[in-house]
C-alpha cells in the first residue's frame, strides 16, 4: 500500500473517529439531562399511580410469581471451566387490567430468600423499575438513560482510541496494553460525574491502581517507541 493511500485512510479513521466523538458528546449530555432529572426527583405524593407519575418516583406494591437462575460458562485454554450464575425474581404488579410481570436480576441472597407469593415494594420512575425491597434485600436497577450513557461513554472511549491510532498510526500499538487499562478508571470516573451510584472506597482503590500501572506500561512503551 502506497504512503498516500496510507495517509488518506488515517485522514479518514480520525474525520470517522472525531464525527463519532461529537455525535457521543451529544448523546451522553441528552441522556445525562435525563439522569440528573432522576436524580434529583423527590417520591410520587402516597397514593399517585405508578403509570400517571410525572418527575417524580413512583411506589407500589408487586408479588413475588416465581425466580430462576441461569449458569454461563467458559473453558480457557487451559482446559480449566469456570461458570458465573445469574439469578432473577418475577414479579407482577399494577391494576388488573394493565396488570405487568418483570423478570428482575436479583443477587443471590435476594433469590434464596424470595418466595412466590412475598410481597416486594417497588419504585418506578417513568415505567422502568429503579427499585425493589422484598424480605428486607434491596436491590437497584440503573434507568434507560444511565445505561445508555455509559453505552455511548463507551463508545466514546473507543473512537478515542481510534482517533489516536489514526494520529501516530502503528507507533500507538505498544501504547494499546495500557490504554486499555485505563479504560475502568475512565468508566468509574464517568459513573461518578453521572451522578451514579458511588463505586466505593474499594472501586477506587481498583481505579488508582488501574490507573497507575496503566500510566506505567504506556510510559515504558513510549520510551520502547521513541
Amino acid at each position: 500500500m502506497s504512503t498516500g493511500t496510507q495517509l488518506f485512510l488515517r485522514l479518514l479513521m480520525l474525520a470517522v473517529a472525531v464525527l463519532g466523538l461529537v455525535v457521543c458528546a451529544d448523546r451522553v449530555d441528552i441522556h445525562g439531562q435525563a439522569v440528573r432529572l432522576y436524580r434529583k426527583a423527590a417520591l410520587c405524593p402516597a397514593g399517585t399511580y405508578w403509570e400517571t407519575a410525572g418527575d417524580c418516583v413512583a411506589r407500589t406494591v408487586a408479588e413475588v410469581v416465581d425466580r430462576s437462575w441461569r449458569e454461563s460458562c467458559t473453558t480457557d485454554s487451559n482446559g480449566l471451566r469456570s461458570c458465573t450464575t445469574y439469578y432473577s425474581v418475577r414479579i407482577r404488579f399494577g391494576e388488573r387490567e394493565d396488570e405487568r410481570e418483570e423478570w428482575l436480576d436479583v443477587d443471590e441472597d435476594t433469590y434464596r430468600s424470595a418466595r412466590p407469593g412475598d410481597r416486594a415494594d417497588l419504585r418506578i420512575w417513568h415505567g422502568e423499575v429503579v427499585r425493589m425491597v422484598t424480605r428486607g434485600h434491596t436491590e437497584i436497577y440503573l434507568t434507560s438513560s444511565e445505561f445508555a450513557s455509559l453505552g455511548w461513554l463507551v463508545l466514546a472511549w473507543l473512537l478515542a482510541g481510534a482517533a489516536l491510532l489514526a494520529l501516530f498510526g502503528p507507533w500507538f500499538f505498544p501504547l494499546l496494553g495500557g490504554w486499555l487499562l485505563l479504560t475502568v478508571p475512565y468508566l468509574m470516573v464517568a459513573h461518578q460525574l453521572l451522578g451514579l451510584e458511588s463505586t466505593g472506597v474499594v472501586g477506587w482503590s481498583i481505579a488508582v491502581v488501574l490507573t497507575g500501572v496503566g500510566v506505567w506500561l504506556m510510559w515504558r512503551a513510549g520510551d520502547y517507541v521513541y
